[in-house]
């Protein structure tokens, strides 16, 4: 057997041994180190130099890029948190959900990802998103009962349309192609908008269907809202009084204007906001009691350290999978894959980014490789983008995924509780949109 084919089987057995390991509940940087470990060893490898040169240098990498994005944003939802804006926000949002009576929690689920879908477009970042949210989820889903566990449903408004099928979206899934195929952000408008549609339609019908079978089980916000309730339980002890909304949703119009009107970078953004958002409550003498900007950083420290650590680790995780001769392998076989010009491009993105566990770092590789023998099929340009981007959307999103493990370490979810949403609308509804997508392009929709 070649060194390369042997490399292979240690990626594929090291992401079943982190794969198989999160679902077991082992902290994540366990479940990265002996996937490592496995892999290393059985690419020939070095383990002291595999885990120094890559493993570590992937951790490190990863806790120095995305450490102070990490501790703003959740410096951000501490401060939402403690002055009873995000507890005012859900009040209303529980309100505006008992309207559709029978429908309560249904509505419930739909309203956060509606929340993350505003952020998202407006440019927050998809590692980001889910501190803002996941406070005024908290006080919502716990006020009508629905289990925690349908929280990971918020991610249509993140992983899916927003992340790189809307035209025009910020998010780097889309920003991408534009380097490699000299394209625009909003390419193929009418194609994208299509393939949204059909993406949400799918996401809204497992909705539906996933709180049915809550509600048939009779389940409600406990059991899987014990770690988040821990979390949460010094800034929500007792019922807040409400605040007017203009007052509570001020601080997030702030990073929406700051962060795409001047566009200092999210980092500055989220500094800025998180400077008006103190003085701004410091205003008015009914919140100005409940700030305390000593406890509100110690809080945000504590809840950014366990997402941090769980990006970091799946980072490392991914650099030494990118490192060894396994990968080179994955990379020189796509030639192999159907002739099919639609099938070959949706099969290619989305194996690399499923080896990457990264959407972008995905279409980068594969478009730097296999970019301009994508052109030479014959795909408009404008509708190769599209494709392009909503196939990065799919297996990326495997529970190895970055993104996976930040969301849930944030969200205070077990992969065992929740991963089915994921991957139902992360990886399957998203292939099946590629998949429509590329039907769209053959009968010639690429506009």
């Amino acid at each position: 057997m070649s060194p390369e084919m042997l490399s292979l089987i240690g990626i594929l057995l090291g992401l079943a041994i982190f794969i198989g390991g999160m679902f077991k509940g082992y902290h994540i940087l366990l479940c990265t180190i002996v996937a490592s470990a496995v892999t290393l060893l059985l690419s020939g490898v070095d383990f002291w130099t595999g885990m120094s040169e890559n493993y570590l240098v992937g951790f490190s990498g990863t806790y120095q890029s995305y450490f102070l994005l990490f501790f703003f944003s959740a410096l951000f939802a501490k401060l939402l948190g403690d002055t009873g804006a995000a507890q005012s926000i859900a009040y209303k949002m529980v309100r505006l959900v008992k309207k559709f009576p029978g429908k309560e929690k249904v509505a419930a689920v739909l309203c956060v990802a509606a929340i993350q879908a505003i952020l998202t477009l407006g440019g927050v970042s998809l590692f980001v998103v889910t501190y803002t949210v996941v406070a005024i989820g908290y006080e919502m889903f716990k006020e009508l009962k629905v289990p925690w566990k349908l929280f990971v449903c918020s991610s249509i408004g993140s992983a899916t349309f927003t992340a790189g099928m809307f035209p025009g979206t910020p998010q780097l899934t889309n920003l991408i192609p534009m380097e490699y195929l000299g394209t625009e952000a909003t390419a193929a408008p009418v194609l994208s908008i299509l393939c949204c549609i059909f993406s949400l339609a799918l996401s809204i019908g497992w909705v539906i269907f996933i709180v049915g079978q809550c509600e048939k089980n009779h389940e409600e916000f406990m059991p899987s809202g014990t770690e988040i309730s821990k979390v949460m339980e010094n800034a929500t002890v007792e019922r807040m009084a409400e605040l007017p909304l203009w007052k509570c949703i001020m601080p997030s119009i702030v990073l929406f204007v700051i962060l795409n009107g001047f566009k200092p970078g999210t980092v500055m953004s989220l500094l800025y906001t998180c400077i008006f958002t103190f003085v701004w409550f410091m205003i008015f003498p009914d919140t100005r009691a409940l700030l305390n900007i000593k406890t509100a950083t110690v809080g945000a420290v504590s809840n950014c350290s366990q997402s941090i650590i769980a990006l970091a680790s799946a980072g490392a995780f991914g650099n030494v999978v990118k490192a060894v001769p396994g990968f080179e392998y994955i990379l020189n076989s796509l030639d192999m894959l159907p002739n099919n010009p639609y099938l070959k491009v949706i099969l290619a993105v989305n194996l690399v980014a499923g080896f990457c566990g990264s959407s972008s770092n995905g279409l980068r590789l594969s478009l730097g490789l296999l970019g301009d023998r994508f052109l030479s099929y014959g795909i408009p340009a404008p509708a190769l983008h599209r494709l392009c981007s909503i196939s990065a959307l799919g297996l990326d999103s495997l529970p190895h995924s970055s993104a996976v493990a930040n969301n849930y370490a944030v969200q205070r979810i077990t992969y065992k509780e929740a991963y089915i949403n994921n991957f139902m609308f992360s990886v399957v509804f998203n292939i099946l949109t590629a998949i429509f997508a590329a039907v769209l392009i053959h009968f010639g929709l690429s506009f």
